[in-house]
This record gives structure tokens, sequence and C-alpha cells, in this order.
């Protein structure tokens, strides 16, 4: 070990990260199957060499470890502003140094150690301090040091914004020395990029669905309750029944009749009418999906079952049921509005009147999230498949009565762990579900999960019985959901829908204010474009346009009505966004740039005002005239 190297290290490491010097310094060597010793290459650099079952390896090379990320560079080609790099074991440092020294300075650096006694090692050996001394954006994960942090730095690092920009490096022999590792860690980078593009594609599928939803729907969330009301209400001993829609689901339907009364079921939006029709009324069912088919939710006892929904969903579910509904947070800035409104008068403690679920993204974790908050501490899944079972996705009487057998050889689907052994088929989307479960079991690991959808994909942390077993063992005492939902109070109530009303009837000439804006805006855009054209202009001059643009989107990011306009723009938004992080060679072409990505944005919203003035004029100040009449 090189003593000089390892203090100047550790001195290094303690004054950015205090805790991990003392773990690097106090921690026992924990036994492993190789052996680290550091040479010096042909070139003069210190190498760091491995010895694993008889095999020796030298970490990115013997000979001139340089040319390795030389070779990298020409691969890669030119390496955009603010684009994220991803490096693959430290080594001797030296890939890493020349990769930040030749990378642009507002690139994302996130560097990855699949060995705690490999990074020890080259601590001792390798003059490292050039990585705690950077004031660039640089994360380091180490696994047994703080590898829980991953996915907080992957969500940091990499976005929508720059993911098309993201470059790679994995450092000589660590896929043959640590294959578990880092296959884990590609997998997981990839899935992340892969949730990117999921969320992407979901805001862009709901683009115009989403604006007009939630016009239509504000109405409902007038004379609704906030899913607040539910929170805490179930004592510790009543489980709550999670029913999905798997294709199980018609294996043990009727069981769920004795666990009425003894438990509070949520059903998921595709398992209601499965529900109904086995003469089994939930006490709740939910909905996440802004377009879900009105087919979903035709039964005449529809409305005899609460609906869990936000202002976003599809509209054909919300107009053709007439119950109760309990609204829980839309990411609408509309919503929000109101609500902060009612806190503000109310002088409310708590953060959100229409608190967020915490979802992995479908109906069935929403309805289990939405338990947890209710109280229970014990949840039974049921017709969670997350699989093809039978080579099917949903159970019979779903969409239709007899689901058609999917294509096996699709290319669509792969093989998982099965319930009850051996393999089944999934797809991307249900095994991300999958995950999402087993992760969130891990954090909630007080709450007792029971599996009891007797077929389908294994998910990991739940307790696995059939149906009948976890009804007899759990539902044990009666408990009458109703009589407490019947007590909840509405959201908005005698001065405060008061307040709603007027923020309805005036939703036209918010919408005008915004269209005035955007008009104005133009025009901004169109001297900058003017002014980035001369042969030279003031810094003066430039600073004025400048001001004016920058005051014109504080407008458009605060106002609650713009925002509700640019929501409906995110489809321009999606090819917009990326085209601001590539800088141009000169002042003048990004000035250019900025001028037109402004106006095309600003002609978007001016068009857009008018499409949503007239979907408004027809929903909610209708309804506001219309409520006003009835209480004169």
């Amino acid at each position: 070990m090189n003593q000089l190297i390892y203090k100047k290290n550790l001195e290094a490491l303690n004054a950015k990260y205090p805790i991990w010097a003392a773990l690097i310094d106090g921690v026992k060597r924990k036994k492993r199957n190789f052996n680290v010793e550091a040479e010096q290459s042909f070139m003069g650099e210190t190498i760091l060499k491995v010895t694993q079952d008889g095999k020796m390896r030298y970490l990115n090379g013997k000979y001139a470890p340089s040319a390795v990320v030389e070779r990298w560079f020409e691969k890669q080609g030119k390496i955009e502003e603010y684009a994220p790099i991803v490096i693959i074991g430290i080594s001797n440092g030296e890939h890493i140094r020349q990769i930040i020294e030749r990378s642009p300075k507002t690139s994302n650096i996130l560097i990855y150690e699949p060995s705690f006694e490999l990074f020890r090692r080259a601590m001792q050996e390798v003059d490292l301090t050039f990585l705690f001394e950077m004031d660039i954006p640089v994360g380091i994960i180490v696994e047994g040091l703080n590898e829980d942090e991953l996915e907080a730095f992957l969500y940091l690092f990499i976005s929508y914004d720059n993911m098309a920009f993201l470059r790679w490096y994995i450092s000589g022999n660590y896929q043959e020395l640590f294959p578990k590792e880092v296959e884990e860690f590609v997998g997981r980078l990839k899935n992340h990029v892969s949730q990117i593009h999921i969320g992407w594609n979901t805001k862009l599928r709901y683009t115009n669905v989403r604006a007009v939803n939630v016009f239509v729907n504000l109405p409902y969330l007038a004379d609704g309750y906030s899913i607040r009301e539910l929170y805490g209400m179930l004592p510790e001993d009543v489980p709550v029944i999670v029913v999905s829609a798997g294709p199980s689901l018609n294996k043990n339907i009727m069981e769920l009749k004795k666990a009425v009364g003894k438990a509070c079921i949520i059903s998921t939006d595709t398992a209601i009418k499965p529900l109904l029709n086995a003469g089994i009324v939930p006490n709740f069912f939910i909905i996440i999906d802004g377009l879900k088919p009105e087919v979903l939710f035709q039964h005449k006892d529809i409305s005899k079952v609460p609906m869990v929904t936000m202002t976003a969903v599809s509209t054909e579910p919300m107009s053709c049921h007439k119950g109760k509904k309990f609204f829980y947070g839309a990411e609408s800035a509309f919503e929000d509005e109101l609500t902060g409104d009612i806190k503000r008068s109310r002088d409310e403690d708590s953060d959100r009147v229409i608190p967020f679920l915490v979802t992995g993204g479908s109906v069935a974790t929403s309805a289990y999230a939405l338990g947890l908050n209710m109280g229970a501490k014990t949840v039974i899944l049921v017709g969670q498949d997350l699989a093809m079972t039978g080579n099917k996705t949903h159970a019979d009487g779903t969409f239709q009565a007899q689901m058609d057998q999917i294509d096996k050889n699709s290319g669509e689907y792969f093989e998982v762990e099965a319930i009850d052994g051996g393999k089944v088929l999934t797809r991307l989307d249900f095994d991300m579900y999958r995950k999402w479960f087993e992760d969130h079991f891990k954090q909630w690991n007080h709450v007792t999960v029971v599996d009891a959808t007797e077929g389908g994909a294994l998910i990991h942390g739940t307790k696995v019985m059939t149906l009948k077993k976890a009804v007899q063992k759990y539902c044990v005492h009666e408990f009458n959901v109703k009589w407490h939902t019947d007590r909840c109070k509405k959201l908005f109530q005698d001065e405060q829908r008061e307040v709603v009303l007027d923020y309805f009837a005036n939703s036209l000439k918010k919408l005008q204010e915004v269209k005035k804006k955007a008009t104005e805006g133009i025009r901004f855009y169109e001297r900058l474009e003017k002014m980035a054209k001369k042969s030279s202009v003031s810094d003066q001059e430039l600073g004025k346009a400048l001001k004016k643009i920058k005051k014109l989107n504080h407008y458009m990011e605060t106002d609650y009505m713009a925002r509700t306009v640019m929501d409906s723009l995110d489809g321009l938004n999606f090819t917009l966004r990326p085209l601001a992080y590539q800088l141009r060679e000169d002042k003048r072409s990004e000035l250019l740039d900025v001028a037109s990505q402004g106006k095309v944005l600003l002609y978007g919203v001016a068009v857009a005002v008018d499409e949503v003035s007239e979907i408004a004029e027809k929903t909610i100040v209708q309804y506001a005239n219309s409520n006003r009449t009835k209480r004169k």
C-alpha cells in the first residue's frame, strides 16, 4: 500500500464525504475471491491488476490505459452540452480524469463502483483526490457504501431533457469480474430511461385529452369529496382487499363474498364489472386512466360504489357514475388554485386539501397506496397476476365477456417466476408494476401483504396463500365502511362553494388574459429575432428585451390558467425542450434559436386558449351559471 497516496486520498475524501472516510478506514476487510496489485504501465501510469480464479486481468489495459479512453472518445463522437455520462468502474481513475477534462463542463458525471474492496484498494494505490475536489456535478455510487442512493442520483442526473445525449463507459474487465453487479446496474439504468420514455409517452397520449378531462370533470370536483376524509378510517385488524382484473380473478372471485363487511374491498376500474356481476359490491373502485372506455363501467349498480378518482381521468366513467366521488390530486394547476384557496380560508395545517396518491403507475398500485393511507396493516391482493395467466391479459367479463388469447410469439412477452413455481409470461409494464410492489414492500415492512391471486407472477415480499385461507385468517371482525363513508364531509361547503363558482364563471376572462400575454410575448421574441440578425446590438438593448421575456416566462410558469393551457401543449414541449440543451456555436445563432422556439410555443398557447375556451364555456361556465340560478 502506498501510504502517502492513501493519506492524501483520505484527507480529500474526509473533506467531502466524512462518513465515507470513516468507513473506508474502519470497515474490516471482507472476504473476496480476487486479489488486487498495483503496477506501472509501459507509459508510466499506475495500473491495477486483479487475479481471480487463477486468471489475471488488468483494469483498463496493461500497456496504455489512456489509449483506451482515446478510442472511447473517437467512438462517441461529439458529447453534447448537459450530456449525462455514466462510468462503471473507478479502476485507476485515469479514464475518469480524462472524461471529465474533455467533456463539457455542464455534463453530469455518474460513477458506479461495484466493489467496495476494489474501491478501497484503489484509494490505497492511485491518486483519486481529483474526484473529491471538483465543483462540477459528479455523483459516486460504491456498493457497500451508498448503493441505496442510486435511484436519487439517476433521477437527479438523467431526465427527459438530456437522456438522448447519454453516454456510458465500462472500465476494462469489470464485466468479467463483477458480472452480476454490472448487469443489475445497467438494468436499473435502462429501466430508469424506459420509465422516462413511458412517462413522456403517457403525457403525449393524454396531451389534449387531459385538458378536456379536467374542465369536464371540475364540476364533479365541486360536488365531491377528498380522499383525506378516508385517511385513518380503518382499525388495524380490518384488512384491505385490492381486487385487480388479472385472468386469475375468475378462479376465486366468489370467495370475496365471505369478506364483505369484514374488510375494505377496493376494486380497480377493470375489476368493478366482474365484481358487480358476481353480486359483490366493493367499498370503493378506483380509476387513474384518462382514456378508460365507458364499457368497463356500464352496470346498473355502478353508482352504488363510491369512486376514487381525479379530475384528469376519462370523462365517460365520471358521467355514467352517479354516486359519491372521492378525489386525489391530479397535478392540475386549476385544481391547485381552488384547493389552495380552501386551505387558506380554513387555515389548514396539512400540506394539501386533496392529497396525491403514491403510485407505481397502475390502478392496482394506487389502490394499494389508498389502503395504506386508510390505516390498513394487512393488504390482500386478488387478481394481481401481473402476467398472462392462461395466455390472457385480463379476466373474462372486463373488456369483453370472453377475453382473447395473446399471441405468444409477438416478441412482446417474456418469462418471469410464477407464483406457483415454474415460469409465466409477462410484459414490460406488468413487470415494472411487480418491481414497484417489491420495492414498496421493503419500505413499508410493517404492513403484511398477502398475495391471494392464485396465479400469475411471483411478487417477492408477499405471503402466498389461497383467497379462502386469507379471508378465514384476516377477515374476522365486522366493520361497516359505508357507515363511515356516508358521514364524510364534502370538499367545498357554503362560502367555499361560492368561491369555486366564481372561479368557474371567470375562467373565460382569465383565458383571454393568457392569450393577451402570449400575443405580447410573440412580439418580444420577434424583436429579439431582429436584434439577433443585426450586425451589432448593445448590451443594454438586449438586456431590456430579455428582461421582458423573463417576466413573461415567469407569468406562464406561475399563473394557474396559463399553466392549465400549457398542460395541453406537452406534445409541443416534447419537441422543443431537448433543443434548448443544444448550444450553438455563436451568440447570434443561440438568440435566433431562443426567439424561434419562443414564438412557436406562444403561438401554440394562443391557439390552445381558443380551444380551451370552447371547452370551458360548455363545462365549468355552464355549471357556474346553472348553479347560481338555482341558488337565486
